[in-house]
């Protein structure tokens, strides 16, 4: 029963971050688009919200949206999105850069490339800016109201109604400012396609363009799904395998730990479960997964039908009987 347990815990880790990595993502029904931990880390609830909120970069826009006051008109700042757009076309224009003794034919192209690549930059920073200004009003407004409801008075009154009432209202705001930053995202895919665009058939068989792969460069967002979507992965793999069986069951354990923080099933805590999950006193399915997979780490069940078997007998008890006859 316990490689039975094993082996369940691990097929559902397995499935949980293998339809969470991108080349699966056409054959799933429950993650059409890429993974994001954002929408879990936003609805966190509990004492340790606040925590978690901090996990979402610019979590309310005020970064993207910040307004300044120009000749008694108020306006957005976007320089720090078009010093970002700014980056990705010179990395872009860098990729195709010709190299070594290239023909007089692909340095003529890279200088058209460096040329219209510029203009469509330009262009895009003028739509942003006409964009901002059509909406700076409402931008200002929903500031407005952001900063009057994170200095509420009454923002720990513990009634029901209150609660739902300021849940209710983040979600609004929130919902606010997602409007405009999902717009600015948008003008930021298509000044990358626009770009992708320009290039002749001989650059385009370099390939798509630039790619970090490095994971300091990234936000941190974009870091926790990496992390959640192969930790996951791994862990179903070991346990499945029983290959390091009792550090995969603690990773395990440490991830479920994490989940019950940020939606703790305890009363008082708004919002409540939905009833079709059932009800719950802190002890609900994730806790008793957490607590299987603690159950799991604490016994041999990794040897029972598993590599670990072959690591026990082949590595960990030979070192430790030289050792032992070392020491004696």
């Amino acid at each position: 029963m316990l490689v039975a347990l094993r082996l369940g815990l691990g097929c559902h880790f397995l499935y949980e971050g293998v339809w969470k990595i991108k080349p699966f993502e056409k054959f799933s029904t429950q993650y059409p688009q890429p993974f994001k931990a954002e929408p879990f880390l936003t609805t966190a609830k509990g004492p340790l919200a606040g925590f978690f909120y901090m996990m979402v970069p610019d979590i309310n826009g005020r970064q993207r949206l910040r307004v300044i006051e120009a000749d008694g008109k108020k306006t957005i700042d976007s320089s720090g999105i078009t010093a970002r757009w700014n980056t990705v076309r010179q990395e872009f224009v860098d990729y195709y850069q010709p190299s070594g003794s290239a023909a007089e034919a692909d340095k003529t192209a890279f200088e058209r490339l460096q040329k219209e690549s510029q203009k469509s930059c330009e262009k895009s920073q003028k739509q942003l800016e006409e964009y901002f200004k059509e909406n700076a009003d409402e931008i200002a407004a929903y500031l407005g109201a952001l900063d009057r409801f994170e200095n509420d008075p009454e923002r720990n009154q513990t009634a029901p109604y209150q609660k739902q009432r300021r849940w209710d209202r983040m979600m609004e705001l929130r919902g606010e400012a997602g409007k405009w930053i999902r717009d600015v995202e948008a003008q930021e895919s298509t000044l990358k396609n626009t770009l992708y665009s320009l290039l002749d058939d001989d650059q385009r068989q370099r390939g798509a363009g630039p790619s970090n792969w490095n994971p300091l460069r990234w936000n941190q967002s974009q870091q926790i799904d990496f992390v959640v979507t192969y930790a996951l992965t791994a862990i179903g793999i070991c346990l499945m395998l029983g290959f390091c069986t009792r550090l995969a069951a603690l990773g395990g354990a440490a991830f479920m730990c994490f989940v019950v923080m940020t939606q703790p099933a305890f009363v008082g805590f708004y919002p409540p479960d939905p009833h079709v999950v059932g009800h719950a006193l802190l002890v609900n399915k994730d806790f008793i997964e957490m607590l299987a997979l603690l159950t799991v780490a604490t016994t041999a069940v990794g040897r029972w039908g598993g590599l670990d078997y072959f690591l026990y007998y082949w590595i960990f008890k030979p070192f430790c009987s030289r050792y032992v006859k070392k020491e004696q």
